[in-house]
């Protein structure tokens, strides 16, 4: 591997590592909340659903807290989400999704010890699922903090269970992580089982799987992948457009 590449993919894998641990679910559900919600409505989204509390008692307020905890989250007020995702689940400690947003905003409060206890929770709910999602959130967690093993534990916890875009971070992240352990080849195995899981959810594999194929001078093939994770991340969340510049002003490519 070059010199001049190892700082840039080191910052790249821990990119890899922290993107999406902000984001909240909320379920589906029938109602003003949830259309105003889906609007972009979140403060009346939230006055919505605390009508609907009123509304309702005992373990059936839990999904109405989980989200008003959601709207809280929207409006960038993890504090107050994480009260109410609390008392989501203090009402139904089987809520799984109750206790996978609350060590999301936990997360976001800079608690992650007990973030990692409320992702830990959700198994108790019995939804292989949402345990599966619950897995990738507490590993990618803790490959942000260096701990990779526990990491690559946490991500192999969830295979067989982990569905959708939850497989394809699922298998992403034991590619960051195996890649932090100075194992390219388990890392390049997993970002093309993250692609193949599915394609169009797999930007960031794309862009670390070129990143790696610059370390292996596979230059035409870094392109490739980067140019199908910027068509397939048009929000730029991966930051592949750069890479492919900088690679093409390396002038090995076109």
């Amino acid at each position: 591997m070059e010199r001049r590449w190892s700082r840039w993919i080191l910052w790249l894998v821990f990119l890899l590592v922290v993107v999406g641990t902000a984001l909240v679910v909320i379920p589906r559900a029938e109602g003003a909340g949830t259309d105003l919600f889906s609007s972009g409505d979140y403060a009346g989204a939230l006055a919505a659903f605390e009508k609907e509390l009123g509304e309702t008692t005992g373990p059936a307020q839990a999904p109405v807290l989980n989200n008003i905890g959601t709207c809280y989250m929207a409006l960038g007020k993890p504090d107050l989400a994480a009260g109410s995702y609390q008392k989501a689940v203090d009402l139904d400690p089987g809520y799984g999704r109750g206790w996978i947003n609350l060590g999301v905003s936990q997360e976001k409060l800079g608690r992650p010890e007990e973030a990692l206890t409320s992702y830990g929770r959700v198994s108790a709910s019995g939804n292989k699922e949402l345990t599966a999602e619950a897995n990738v959130k507490k590993g990618t967690l803790l490959a942000g903090i260096g701990r990779y093993d526990e990491a690559i534990a946490a991500f192999e916890a969830a295979e067989g269970d982990a569905k959708g875009q939850v497989a394809v971070d699922m298998y992403t992240g034991i590619g960051g992580a195996k890649f932090m352990k100075n194992d390219i080849t388990a890392a390049e195995m997993a970002f093309l089982n993250a692609i193949e899981a599915d394609p169009s959810g797999a930007a960031m594999a794309y862009t670390n799987l070129g990143v790696i194929r610059i370390a292996q001078n596979r230059y035409a093939e870094a392109k490739s992948a980067f140019k199908t994770a910027i068509s397939n991340d048009p929000q730029g969340k991966t930051k592949a457009a750069q890479y492919l510049k900088k690679l093409q002003g390396m002038g090995v490519v076109r």
